[in-house]
């Protein structure tokens, strides 16, 4: 369902609940059907139609203040028609009540109450009791519904559900402007899809420009990571998203989360068991959708973390490039001296640049004021590379070599083969320096090319502190899992996890068929 079919429904009661409104007085009804009442009905903007009684059962009552029909009630004013057990004007109020399965159908939406009472001086009217409205793809539920014909308002105050074939809807109160086409929910709304769940504390939508906005404890479930609304959904990965405000322009493609937010995608294996988890923390997200291109822009204190990978940044920006036969291509730029951490080495510059193919990391490109830093946990000391750009390839995730050119340095340790014990140090430089990393992530190799300077240290000769201009080693700022989630999503991430592992581990029926055996969306 499309969000513009879903408002539509909210607008289903304009014209319905204040449709049928005669004039001053019907014409006196017969006992029996086909007999005609001409009135005037009440609308501000157009001239008044002609209401036809249809038909009644009896006439119950006539006094000079009302007139009562009884037994399927029928009329007919225009394009709209109504019928109920039983309906009445009150000519000394200006009111009309229509009481009993009533029934409201003006081109092909229709209004089932219980009862329906039109107020003419206030120009409101109201629907109550078991209140359902459809459009034939849309059905709104209601305890009750009031319409303001002057201001063409719509509203639920005693909560409301829309339902369609993929996507159900509820909150405690609504509202729709049909001159503005503009819709309201407020108070605890709910939305399920068929990929994607959401909590606000309130959601606008522009019906005519396709805009939306939750605002106060956004909430966003999505299932599976790939962005591609055709391909088959992957039910082991879940990407959440937390903020205090939520902005979607439809048409422009581009969506905007405020209030701190917080972007998380889960993954989990066959077993159920966390597979890999990716955090992300901003003072704002911004996301563009063009085709197959979707670019995420992180800004304010970005911090990102990964089982093997975290940064911080003052902004990032993230594009997903999707092509048909090719594999799916990532990019992470990270721009004011931005700092990241991988296996046990620090890296900082001017800005960092990430590439990803199917969701592995490839390389990482250092530009401007580039350095890396290592520790070397057996010998407690820190290995140091910098340079004016630099170049890291990663196999599986892992660096296996550095580049780092022009004016590189570096100040690395060595180590006795047999005692493992500290046996001096180096401090070189030259037009360009290699690293060869070991998958443990040790030094393997250092290669040195054109003008190559440096000075060996013997253990007792090792300056202290012995550092290259520029060094830093902060692993106090390294973003970590637990210190970014908030004990309530802690809590959802961990309830999903559980009911995954649950049904990973559930022996399918084999006189189930597939479509039973789907995973059930949980009540949160």
């Amino acid at each position: 369902m499309s969000a513009r079919q879903t408002i539509r429904t909210l607008g289903v009661v304009t014209g319905l609940i204040a449709a049928l409104t005669p004039g001053p007085r019907a014409a006196q009804a017969q006992a029996v059907a086909d007999t005609t009442a001409h009135a005037a009905a009440d609308t501000t903007n157009a001239e008044p139609k002609e209401v036809e009684l249809l038909h009644a059962g009896e006439l119950l009552k006539e006094t000079a203040d009302a007139l009562e029909l009884i037994g399927d009630v029928r009329l007919r004013q225009g394009d709209t028609g109504l019928r109920a057990n039983r309906a009445t004007e009150y000519a000394d109020r200006d009111e009309y009540l229509f009481l009993g399965d009533v029934l409201i159908i003006e081109r092909g939406d229709t209004l089932r109450a219980e009862q329906v009472r039109y107020d003419k001086r206030t120009k409101i009217g109201y629907a109550t009791g078991k209140v359902r409205l459809s459009d034939g793809d849309v059905v709104v539920y209601a305890p009750s519904g009031r319409y303001h014909t002057e201001e063409k308002r719509a509203v639920f105050e005693d909560g409301v559900t829309l339902v369609d074939s993929a996507t159900v809807l509820t909150s405690r109160a609504g509202a729709y402007w049909s001159d503005e086409k503009r819709a309201e929910f407020y108070d605890d709304v709910h939305l399920s899809g068929d990929r994607t769940y959401l909590e606000a504390d309130s959601v606008t939508y522009f019906r005519e420009t396709e805009v939306s906005v939750a605002r106060g404890n956004v909430f966003i479930e999505r299932l599976g990571g790939d962005e591609d609304e055709t391909a088959a959904s992957d039910s082991t990965t879940r990407t959440f998203l937390f903020g205090q405000s939520a902005f979607n322009d439809n048409r422009a493609a581009v969506s905007r989360i405020r209030g701190r937010p917080l972007l998380i995608q889960l993954r989990a294996d066959s077993t159920g068991a966390p597979s890999d988890t990716l955090l992300i923390r901003a003072g704002r997200l911004d996301v563009f959708r063009r085709d197959s291109l979707q670019r995420l822009v992180a800004l304010d204190s970005v911090k990102i973390w990964q089982r093997d990978f975290a940064a911080v940044a003052d902004s990032v920006v993230y594009e997903r490039l999707r092509r048909k036969d090719r594999p799916v291509r990532e990019e992470s730029r990270l721009f004011r001296e931005p700092t990241a951490w991988f296996q046990r080495a620090q890296a900082h510059g001017d800005t960092l640049r990430v590439t990803a193919r199917e969701s592995a990391v490839d390389s990482l490109f250092i530009v401007g004021n580039a350095f890396v830093a290592q520790q070397d946990t057996s010998l407690d000391r820190i290995s140091q590379l910098r340079g004016r750009t630099m170049l890291g390839l990663f196999e599986r995730d892992t660096l296996r070599t550095l580049f780092v050119r022009p004016n590189a340095e570096a100040i690395y340790f060595l180590q006795d083969d047999e005692t493992r014990a500290l046996k001096g140090a180096v401090r070189a430089s030259a037009d360009r320096v290699v690293f060869d990393v070991q998958g443990t992530g040790e030094l393997k190799d250092i290669r040195f090319y054109r003008g190559v300077e440096g000075a060996y240290y013997d253990v007792g000769l090792i300056p202290e502190p012995f550092r290259l201009e520029g060094f830093r080693w902060e692993p106090e700022r390294r973003p970590e899992k637990l210190r970014l989630l908030p004990a309530d999503v802690l809590e959802r991430l961990t309830a999903w996890t559980d009911r995954f592992r649950a049904a990973a581990s559930r022996v399918p029926d084999p006189g189930v068929t597939g479509g039973e055996e789907q995973e059930r969306r949980p009540d949160h």
